[in-house]
């Protein structure tokens, strides 16, 4: 009905007078619209609906029908039959036998008592709307139900036909509503028990429901919101039943999965999961509230997994309100203050989130990258170090990101600039401006001393000079394909105005090196046999020490090889997991101890992470491999696999949202 629809506030028209109103006029009569005290009426539920238009479809021989005991009716029947013989003696002409037109009068007379008879029977829907329309759906009396049968003389068969007919026809008004609401499963509930109906009647309804729903195409990949709202109240009621209910024939009617079934379930409770949270939240303390939403989620038939990623989503909300992302208006000063910490400290533990550290710095990781890369580039910056690293620290601290996280973001930031600025050297050098590619090398090596200043400042590698520790984090770049060789050429002829900075700007070029080159195949050929024997213990890293230092590599580049040397075996692991899933998962369990071997720092590593996104393409690639079966199962593994890669905070939590 349109009314359901259309919410339209109820207004009185009045007359009222007005004086003064008007051009030129001193009265004027208008009639002006005023909203009545209380707002607009409420809309009727679903079951004053159907159960009002059930009880209002008697018209008034039906009504005095229903009114009228069953003795009556009875001997209504039987007097309609004498009257019709008696009748048909007199009126029969004489030529005609009076026993034929007595016989023949009576069985018209017994049929139209019969009519009668059955008229009165189907009332019985209307009694049963009446009972509803006066107590409520959950004071249904079953045994006041079932004495219909017997006041209206229903034989047991139609009586049964009929009380499927009334839960048939509520099922059908309550699935095409639009408006899905938690207690719509207790009112099925209650208006099958108060009917009397088994659960294999039950079953049938609703799986003829689900058939005229579907018609005779299969559901597409979108199931239509009737016939979603039908598989999340048929499924949530049947699991009520102790087993005595399956959906197993209404997703064969569909010819949908188990999987995609609960998958549409999921997608109708969890909105309504979320908002009985948020009351929760509100309402009860940190030890009530899991309890609460325990049973919520059972009366919403929701998984635990599912109700799982409810909580992180609303836990990420409220991340996103709490921290910005970069670019966005506050970014800048956002922080997390004592006040925050504290308000996502118990929301954590109200909603059990696990990983929630991982989440807040997926939130500040970004802010504070925002906020290192623009010290870096700032001109003031390379004249004081030292207010460049307070800003930085004050920066850290407000954002309560621990050290080590700190740190990997300044060592990517610090290498992705510095490659920038040495590929724009190469550039000028390939056009035949060497000047200004000499100056920009003089630009970068000044910088490159802010950046060992930084290290030196926060206390990361002991008591090395700053020039050092920039030869140290800024080693063995990686330029862009044809510029390598105008770089090398342009440092092979640099003046004695670059002599200083020579050993640093060789550093950054040792991968392109030519007099290296034959140190670099042999030592990759080492890391190769190592990834091969896959054996990652204390003696292998000494060896793989000992083959630097015999080489003559210096360490940034020997560090550098080696990353390059865990990248392709992640890359390896992402074509294995295709083919060999569980050997795959296995030995990316074992990550952690092949970085420990290839003395892999995390920031190196964060590096790669950033720049190649191969943490995420080994962690798809092994949740498309999973197993069927549990989704917090999987959830716990993407979880430990994720800790064992060391991967950017959020990754997961993104593979998980859009598989």
């Amino acid at each position: 009905p349109a009314h359901r629809h259309a919410r339209v506030a109820s207004v009185a028209v009045v007359d009222v007078r007005q004086r003064g109103v008007g051009l030129g006029s001193s009265t004027a009569r208008g009639r002006l619209p005023v909203m009545l005290e209380g707002g607009p009426p409420p809309e009727p539920s679903v079951e004053e609906e159907v159960f009002g238009e059930m009880e209002g479809e008697l018209d008034r021989f039906d009504r005095l029908l229903k009114r009228l005991p069953t003795v009556a009716v009875g001997t209504s029947s039987n007097a309609l039959v004498v009257l019709s013989s008696i009748f048909a003696w007199f009126v029969t002409p004489t030529r005609i036998p009076a026993a034929v037109t007595v016989g023949v009068a009576g069985a018209a007379g017994k049929q139209v008592g019969e009519k009668l008879r059955n008229r009165r029977r189907a009332v019985v829907p209307a009694a049963i709307a009446e009972m509803v329309n006066k107590d409520g759906l959950k004071r249904l009396d079953r045994a006041k139900v079932a004495r219909l049968a017997e006041r209206y003389d229903v034989p047991p068969e139609l009586f049964e036909e009929q009380l499927r007919g009334v839960y048939a026809r509520f099922l059908g008004a309550l699935v095409d509503d639009e408006e899905v609401e938690p207690s719509d499963v207790s009112k099925l509930a209650a208006l099958r028990r108060g009917l009397g109906l088994g659960w294999k009647a039950t079953e049938s309804i609703h799986v003829a429901e689900a058939a005229s729903l579907a018609g005779e195409e299969a559901p597409g990949a979108e199931l239509p919101e009737p016939l979603s709202k039908l598989l999340w109240a048929s499924m949530t009621l049947f699991s009520t039943s102790r087993g005595s209910a399956s959906a197993d024939e209404l997703l064969s009617t569909l010819g949908l999965s188990e999987a995609r079934a609960r998958g549409a379930v999921n997608e109708v409770s969890a909105p309504l999961y979320r908002a009985a949270l948020a009351q929760a939240v509100g309402r009860y303390n940190r030890t009530q509230t899991p309890l609460v939403l325990q049973t919520v989620r059972k009366a919403l038939n929701l998984p635990e997994e599912a109700a799982q990623a409810v909580h992180q989503d609303v836990y990420d909300s409220q991340l996103a309100k709490c921290l910005p992302s970069p670019g966005d208006d506050g970014a800048a000063d956002a922080e997390l203050s004592d006040e925050t910490k504290a308000l996502l400290s118990e929301l954590e533990g109200v909603l059990q989130i696990r990983g929630a550290a991982q989440r807040v710095h997926a939130r500040t990781i970004p802010l504070y990258r925002s906020s290192a890369a623009a010290l870096l580039e700032a001109p003031t910056s390379v004249g004081d170090p030292g207010g460049a690293w307070a800003a930085l620290a004050l920066r850290q601290q407000g954002l309560a990101l621990p050290t080590e996280r700190a740190k990997a973001v300044l060592q990517e930031e610090s290498r992705r600039i510095a490659t920038a600025r040495l590929e724009e050297a190469a550039r000028l050098a390939a056009a035949g401006r060497d000047d200004e590619a000499t100056s920009a090398l003089l630009e970068l090596t000044g910088w490159a001393d802010l950046v060992g200043s930084l290290v030196q400042l926060a206390g990361w590698s002991g008591e090395a000079p700053a020039r050092d520790l920039a030869e140290r984090y800024l080693g063995a770049l990686s330029l862009e394909p044809g510029l390598e060789e105008a770089a090398q050429r342009l440092l092979s002829g640099t003046g004695a105005n670059l002599a200083s900075s020579l050993p640093l700007l060789q550093s950054m070029l040792a991968l392109g090196t030519p007099s290296l080159k034959a140190a670099r195949d042999d030592y990759c050929s080492r890391l190769d046999r190592l990834l091969a024997s896959a054996q990652y213990g204390e003696s292998e890293r000494k060896a793989l020490d000992a083959a630097a230092t015999q080489l003559g590599l210096p360490e940034p580049l020997a560090r550098k090889l080696a990353l390059d040397a865990y990248y392709g075996w992640l890359l390896d692991l992402t074509e294995g997991f295709g083919s060999r899933s569980s050997d795959a998962k296995a030995e990316l369990e074992r990550s952690a101890e092949l970085r420990a071997c290839l003395q892999l720092e995390p920031s190196a590593v964060g590096e790669l992470y950033s720049n190649t996104e191969i943490d995420a393409s080994v962690l798809s690639a092994c949740c498309d491999a999973l197993a069927p079966g549990s989704e917090y199962e999987a959830m716990e593994t993407m979880q430990h696999l994720e800790r064992a890669l060391d991967a950017r905070p959020g990754v997961v939590a993104q593979i998980l949202r859009t598989s």
